[in-house]
């Protein structure tokens, strides 16, 4: 598989929590945004507080281990990958709930650095585990993500190994967000609902009663949208700039590098064709197709509903 790819990044601000035990899936279940039932191989995904606001985003994983000669997925096990700097505060968000599941026999158990398999902490008591390789399930567009004790044999002739920047352009590209880059914020507003991390047909998990009413009521006005400078020049730090339509104020700049850059923008009040002014340069806004497309989906949901 990976010879069919073109670049490899080693995402080093990433680590994996173990959850492992009877009832680990019934207790991420009811703390998670997505349907745990649905999992596959990999399912992104949210923690959130009882507001209703982002703690942390993660991509669970089914491992597997060989048992009697065969790869096996484990019933009883599933790993968590965030961000390295929001590893305590999510630690410290799950140990409460299983605390209050009574009689609960759960593991909650973390590494850092690169091995997946370390004896320290009973990630592998029972055999290896399984390489994990699979398709982001945010969005196919931005690649192959890989759990791996081994660093992959690599031909650099064929695959080219990029710097993690490149993976961020990539995904920020397609407005996907992670780490502190969504902590404390609405997950309609950072666009999970676009990328396969909310499922708003399950039942009860901490936040949903808001989570459900923001979808439902539309009272989330502004998002993360990606956009790019028309221009070659050199372009300053434009962060804290607001973006304008005439006299109209359509936006605000939260991150920018040279001609590109995130901003927060009323994006019921924006047409996608158009360029706008932020401070005394042009924008427009960048968006993929499957981006493009749910934006212009839940836009006409939102139009119908105030019909």
């Amino acid at each position: 598989m990976l010879k069919k790819l073109s670049h490899f990044v080693h995402l080093d601000n990433r680590i994996i929590l173990s959850i492992k035990g009877r009832d680990a899936c019934e207790i991420l279940q009811g703390i998670t945004t997505n349907d745990l039932r649905q999992i596959q191989q990999s399912q992104s995904t949210l923690f959130l507080n009882t507001n209703g606001r982002i703690i942390s985003e993660a991509i669970l994983h089914r491992p597997q281990i060989q048992q009697n000669g065969e790869w096996q997925y484990c019933n009883d096990e599933i790993w968590i990958d965030i961000d390295k700097d929001l590893k305590s505060t999510l630690v410290n968000h799950i140990k409460k709930f299983l605390i209050r599941k009574k009689g609960s026999e759960v593991k909650l158990n973390n590494q850092e650095g690169d091995p997946i398999i370390d004896p320290e902490n009973d990630l592998s008591e029972e055999s290896d585990y399984k390489n994990i390789v699979a398709v982001d399930p945010r969005s196919s567009s931005i690649g192959i993500r890989m759990v791996t004790n081994d660093q992959p044999d690599i031909k650099e002739d064929e695959i080219k190994v990029e710097k993690k920047e490149h993976f961020d352009i990539s995904r920020l590209t397609e407005a996907i967000f992670e780490g502190k880059e969504v902590v404390n914020k609405i997950p309609f507003q950072v666009n999970f609902d676009f990328w396969n991390s909310i499922n708003l047909s399950k039942g009860c998990y901490v936040g949903q009663e808001l989570t459900a009413r923001s979808y439902h009521t539309g009272v989330i006005r502004k998002r993360l949208l990606p956009f790019k400078i028309v221009s070659n020049d050199n372009i300053a730090n434009l962060e804290d700039l607001i973006i304008i339509n005439g006299q109209s104020e359509i936006g605000k700049v939260v991150k920018s590098s040279n001609n590109f850059g995130i901003a927060n923008v009323n994006y019921l009040d924006i047409d996608l064709e158009k360029e706008y002014q932020v401070g005394n340069k042009i924008l427009s806004f960048i968006l993929q197709d499957k981006l493009r497309s749910n934006l212009i989906k839940y836009t006409k949901l939102i139009q119908q509903r105030k019909q």
